[in-house]
């Protein structure tokens, strides 16, 4: 019999040679090598898994993400600083943009880049937590049927934290408040990417915020800075350096609360016709933000799903040509590749580390690194106190 698993991805058989493990991190063969002998870590050779193979070096997905945190720790990867984690928002009310795909992408690349990240699924799709390995549906009682542990079962949700944080704004407080292992999933050990899952009761929270009173917009934006502050128990923000929120495709109490506490608002336009006014309206909220609370995140538009052999992709990017101070330096092309993601229960750049679509999001995830390495230093400058 097998050993149960705790997450609905099956990885057993998943190694990396050199190339693709380099690949990830970013760093070429050679100076993976000297890693590999310099961090400690224990770095398994094919030839122990198949002894038909070669004694190469092959990296499992713990691994890597246990030798990004060791290059931190050595100061090879350049930590963000500054007070607490900086918040991203990927959203653009319209689905099928490769919002979930492009959250989960970008979270997982800035963690092989050294960042501490938690991604946040605010959808009731789930979409973002199927990819990173679990089925929203799945209970405790069949979980044995599909040999998963109860670590693989969604036993909470972002409404688990903010429910009882808006009931004890409200000196209402009749809910548990939770604790974090009943809800923050790590799929690929404690040194990968964090994840807070949704399932169908993430709702509760859109009922939740919409029945309050107050600045209804800014409830995670008071709750992020609660958690710097230890007050909100079960969710420790100072252990991450990056928050990702993943966006319902709709306008939203969530998705407005997520652009109201971003620092970066990252909006992926599938280019059609409809993914634009989408982002028109998108833009509409962001300027309501402004013009309410002076609250201005930075917008970036990543264009996805690009073919340049399409005329319609011409037509879409003429359009895009009014918001070219906000698009990326790249985009990313349309693959056939990015539906087994979610089929396989695992981000397209773990399955297929050298495939484009995986480089493509690298280098998009550089762009926002430097970005947000930009708004530490901005926040410095601020808070630097002159000379006499």
């Amino acid at each position: 019999m097998s050993a149960l698993r705790d997450t609905y991805a099956i990885t057993d058989s998943i190694q990396y040679r050199l190339r693709a493990a380099g690949a990830l991190l970013g760093v070429s063969d050679n100076t993976l090598r000297g890693y590999s002998d310099t961090s400690g870590l224990e770095i398994r050779r094919a030839s122990e898994i198949n002894p038909d193979s070669p004694a190469v070096r092959v990296f499992d997905i713990a691994t890597l993400f246990k030798m990004a945190a060791w290059r931190r720790a050595q100061g090879l990867s350049k930590a963000l600083g500054g007070a607490g984690p900086l918040t991203i928002a990927v959203d653009v009310i319209k689905g099928g943009t490769g919002k979930s795909t492009t959250t989960v992408e970008l979270g997982l690349h800035l963690a092989l880049m050294g960042m501490r990240v938690l991604l946040i699924d605010l959808d009731p799709q789930a979409n973002l937590t199927q990819m990173m390995g679990y089925e929203a549906d799945l209970t405790l009682q069949e979980a044995p049927e599909y040999k998963l542990t109860s670590a693989a079962i969604v036993t909470g949700t972002f409404a688990s934290v903010m429910i009882p944080f808006i009931e004890r704004q409200r000196g209402t407080l009749r809910l548990r408040e939770p604790d974090s292992v009943d809800f923050i999933k790590r799929p690929f050990g404690d040194a990968g990417p964090a994840l807070i899952p949704a399932d169908t009761f993430i709702g509760d929270l859109e009922q939740a915020i919409g029945s309050a009173k107050g600045h209804r917009e800014l409830f995670f934006r008071q709750m992020i800075e609660a958690s710097l502050a230890g007050q909100v128990p079960g969710l420790d923000v100072k252990q991450f350096d990056v928050i990702l929120f993943d966006c319902p495709p709709s306008i939203s109490f969530c998705s407005t609360n997520a652009l109201a506490a971003a620092d970066i608002v990252v909006s992926p336009i599938k280019l059609d016709s409809f993914s634009v006014k989408g982002l028109t309206k998108l833009m509409s909220e962001l300027q309501g933000l402004d013009s309410t609370y002076h609250i201005r995140p930075e917008l970036i538009i990543l264009p996805t799903h690009y073919a340049p052999n399409l005329a319609r992709i011409g037509r879409m990017q003429s359009q895009l040509t009014i918001y070219k101070q906000y698009l990326a330096p790249s985009a990313i092309s349309a693959s056939e590749e990015f539906p087994k993601s979610l089929d396989a229960y695992l981000p397209l750049s773990l399955q297929k580390p050298t495939v484009n679509a995986a480089k493509e999001y690298r280098v998009f995830s550089e762009y926002v690194l430097s970005r947000l390495h930009k708004i530490v230093q901005e926040r410095a400058k601020c808070f630097t106190p002159r000379p006499d």
